[in-house]
């Protein structure tokens, strides 16, 4: 099993995921998704978003920006980021999920994906 996590404002992916204020868990069981959750994180520092994610067992985490400490932070904790996200939720972890996030009409505005 797979969890996701995607920072979230009303049912869209949140623009900052150092701010965001709910986190929505999605637990993916060979691609198929087999539950969800959201879960409050407003007033938690860094580390302690770290703690969360980890005690959660999160793989992943889509998200649109990020600090580039927080980034280097969650990347070295062996956790997979995906960075510069923007778009409805339900659109986007499909996405994911048939391989497509890499699209353009995901990226936020003005992000440019780093060449390989």
């Amino acid at each position: 099993m797979d969890r996701i996590a995607i920072p979230v404002y009303k049912s869209r992916v949140s623009p900052v995921f150092d701010s965001c204020t709910r986190l929505l868990l999605i637990d993916l069981n060979h691609n198929q998704e087999i539950d969800r959750t959201e879960i409050l994180c407003e007033g938690l520092s860094e580390i302690e978003r770290l703690k969360m994610l980890k005690k959660l067992s999160v793989c992943t985490v889509i998200c649109g920006g990020i600090s580039d400490g927080f980034y280097k932070i969650i990347s070295n904790s062996e956790i997979s980021v995906i960075i510069g996200i923007a778009g409805e939720v339900n659109q986007v972890l499909t996405a994911f999920r048939c391989r497509r996030l890499g699209q353009p009409c995901f990226y936020m505005p003005g992000y440019k994906k780093p060449a390989e």
